[in-house]
């Protein structure tokens, strides 16, 4: 389980981990990965000296892992540990899956935030041409090989979780969605910036819906 922390609150981090010792029993390897925090956490695995993004955190951790599956999940309290139990029977029950993430059913607060959210999940369904419930849920589960091998393209910022969720689907990997309650924060806020950070993943969209669905006739072009 990969969990990126920038200045969260380190007692809820202490909780979570707790708790998630408790519920998995040694089963799982846990790493926190502190991106670059004003105030350093004293209870993570692998730490940056600066900030370098969402997406790097994610990459260090995953990099750290051992094992062929990998759970992502955020460390501001918001995620269920049984919703992680959930995604990890899912793939036991279907193991041809690749990915199941996990479909938050969110009720935005503000209509902006609201169209934001479907423009983004349009705009990837069409490259992907296929529905796409949730672009962006940091809660999830999928085969580490797929992500590493992803890597170079995947965003560092945000956009990371959009990014390997359009790769995957572009290039026909089995993904399948399971739906999560998100439960609301105790302390600390998000740290998402509407238009910066909507803006930027619609780019990233762009830039890897036309990459992978034009790959084979640039490969054409190309003589390959």
């Amino acid at each position: 389980i990969v969990i990126p922390v920038k200045d969260e609150d380190e007692g809820v981090i202490t909780e979570l981990i707790r708790k998630t010792q408790e519920s998995f029993k040694g089963e799982v390897e846990l790493c926190i990965v502190d991106d670059g925090s004003e105030n350093p956490c004293m209870v993570s695995t692998v730490r940056h000296s600066r900030n370098l993004g969402y997406g790097a955190a994610l990459k260090s951790g995953i990099k750290k892992a051992s094992g062929e599956w990998v759970i992502t999940m955020d460390g501001d309290g918001q995620h269920r540990l049984r919703d992680v139990e959930r995604l990890i029977e899912f793939t036991k029950d279907f193991p041809d899956v690749d990915m199941v993430i996990g479909d938050r059913r969110l009720r935005e607060q503000t209509v902006k935030r609201w169209v934001g959210r479907k423009m983004l999940n349009w705009s990837a369904s069409l490259f992907a041409n296929r529905f796409i419930p949730d672009l962006n849920s940091g809660l999830r589960i999928f085969r580490r090989s797929i992500a590493m091998s992803y890597e170079p393209i995947l965003c560092d910022g945000f956009s990371y979780t959009t990014t390997l969720t359009l790769s995957m689907l572009t290039d026909g990997c089995k993904v399948d969605f399971l739906p999560v309650m998100v439960l609301s924060r105790t302390k600390g806020h998000s740290k998402v910036n509407l238009w910066k950070d909507g803006l930027y993943t619609l780019y990233q969209i762009l830039r890897i819906g036309f990459a992978l669905r034009t790959r084979k006739l640039r490969g054409w072009l190309r003589g390959e």
